[in-house]
């Protein structure tokens, strides 16, 4: 499903070479590391955010290396989650749907669908900077499911959260996990992802 062969990759200081990786589909693989050990840039070279220097990267068979991020079959969750705050949770969720030419009725059918199963279907016309960090998440993560990707790349998901949401969203990721999909999970913390990873990768250490 996720084939990454000798990914090599240099900005600054920071060299990655030789970086490789097989996941099959439905895996929940942990990707562990101290900080500065490059596991965002994996992350974001992957979601084609970054150019690699050598290396390929395959993803249900097909070569997506020189694809740029809007055409990989890939789903990126960044830490801070990175909703747009002049957008309500509806156009928020519905952003990548847009860009993507979808009709409005699709959109809408669509994001009403994934916000019911995530459970943020009440909070639709609410702006982000009224959301707790549990809302905020789960908005993200509908943004970034509602496209169907195949992969799905989560960049510290649970770092900013206090213990009793941290805990839903371990129960939520693990919803999301059961439905087929490939996830890569970056922390640095081997306990967070205990429930959740079939498979862990360690880096930099």
């Amino acid at each position: 499903m996720l084939l990454c062969r000798d990914l090599e990759y240099k900005v600054g200081t920071f060299h990655l070479e030789g970086f490789s990786l097989v996941l099959q589909q439905g895996d929940y693989c942990a990707l562990l590391g101290p900080s500065g050990s490059g596991k965002t840039i994996i992350l974001e070279l992957i979601a084609g955010l970054r150019t690699l220097k050598k290396g390929s990267i395959i993803i249900d068979g097909k070569d997506c290396t020189l694809l740029p991020p809007q055409r990989r079959p890939v789903g990126i969750l960044f830490q801070d989650y990175a909703l747009f705050p002049h957008m309500s949770v509806f156009e928020n969720i519905a952003w990548p749907l847009e860009i993507r030419k979808m009709k409005k009725n699709e959109i809408k059918r669509t994001v009403v669908s994934f916000a019911s199963d995530l459970d943020i279907d009440r909070h639709m016309d609410r702006m982000p900077g009224s959301l707790s960090g549990g809302e905020k998440q789960r908005v993200a993560l509908a943004r970034t499911l509602v496209v169907h990707p195949k992969v799905l790349l989560l960049d510290e998901p649970l770092s900013a959260l206090d213990a009793p949401l941290r805990d839903q969203s371990v129960l939520l990721l693990k919803k999301v996990s059961q439905t087929g999909i490939t996830i890569l999970h970056v922390t640095h913390d081997q306990a967070e992802v205990r429930f959740l990873a079939n498979r862990q990768i360690t880096i930099g250490s």
